[in-house]
């Protein structure tokens, strides 16, 4: 069972054709919110692909939801204008962004390698995209948004992040993008708290307690669901929060029904490799 109570809503959700932003995009339509899916990969109808927006859009309608599927570059300022200002003429307002945009096909190539051994283009790809995307995607959302939040309603931007904030992660470049994320997190949500709109990092756990039973894209999206759901969101803008412990505050689970742990790793910054 997902999450109820955003009827009404509509959300954006930049990098739904897979991974944590298409399970937010499937789990935010399912409680209830229009979604508005961007990402490159548009995908069609019986490709047989789980990677596009058409997959993610098929999969949130079986669960009763509503979405439109934008296929764009979500590092183009002009193509994210022209998006805000659909949904603005379609809807009148906004009130979810969700930032969950990583370029992650060679990605994995490069886990465990030091700075002097990864690819240049490394750096484009953990840091600029996912950081350029963010930034703008929020940037120009946010004047929508401050015009549809209320104190009863406040507004929610949430970027999707992880430990690699705060201590070493997989490489260098991978904590620098994640260290760049909570930043735009922090600053964006004192620039914001005036005007209702909430800002917060959601981490996905990287690990389970049982591996047979990861966490899956669409606890991560359920979290994020239930925060957009709740007025009290607001007196905790700016923070990083794990989804398990969202999990925990809000008593749901995944989609097949199982609990996960909070993560036991402090918020202090570490020289030591997880």
């Amino acid at each position: 069972m997902g999450m109820t109570g955003l009827q009404g809503r509509v959300a954006m959700v930049a990098g739904a054709s897979r991974g944590m932003g298409q399970g937010c995009a499937v789990e935010l339509a399912a409680a209830g919110a229009f979604v508005y899916l961007l990402g490159r990969t548009a995908g069609s109808a019986g490709d047989g692909r789980t990677d596009t927006l058409a997959h993610t859009l098929r999969t949130l309608e079986t669960l009763g939801g509503a979405g439109r599927i934008v296929a764009c570059d979500c590092t183009d300022p002009a193509v994210l204008a022209d998006v805000v200002r659909e949904i603005e003429t379609a809807h009148g307002r906004l009130d979810v962004v969700v930032n969950s945009v990583f370029s992650t096909p060679t990605f994995p190539e490069t886990i465990g390698k030091r700075i002097w051994e990864t690819p240049n283009d490394l750096w484009h790809t953990a840091v600029e995209v996912p950081g350029r995307a963010a930034y703008f995607t929020t940037a120009l959302a946010a004047p929508l948004m401050m015009r549809t939040a209320t104190a009863e309603v406040p507004g929610l931007i949430v970027n999707i992040s992880g430990r690699g904030a705060l201590r070493y992660r997989y490489n260098t470049a991978y904590g620098v993008g994640k260290a760049a994320m909570a930043r735009l997190t922090h600053d964006t949500a004192l620039e914001l708290k005036p005007h209702s709109v909430a800002v917060m990092s959601v981490w996905p756990n990287g690990y389970s307690a049982d591996p047979a039973k990861p966490e899956t894209p669409r606890y991560t999206g359920r979290a994020v669901a239930a925060l957009a759901g709740d007025p009290a969101t607001m007196e905790r803008s700016g923070e990083s929060i794990w989804s398990a412990q969202v999990a925990e505050e809000y008593g749901f689970t995944d989609e097949f029904g199982h609990a996960h742990e909070v993560s036991t790793l402090t918020d202090r910054y570490s020289l030591e490799q997880d």
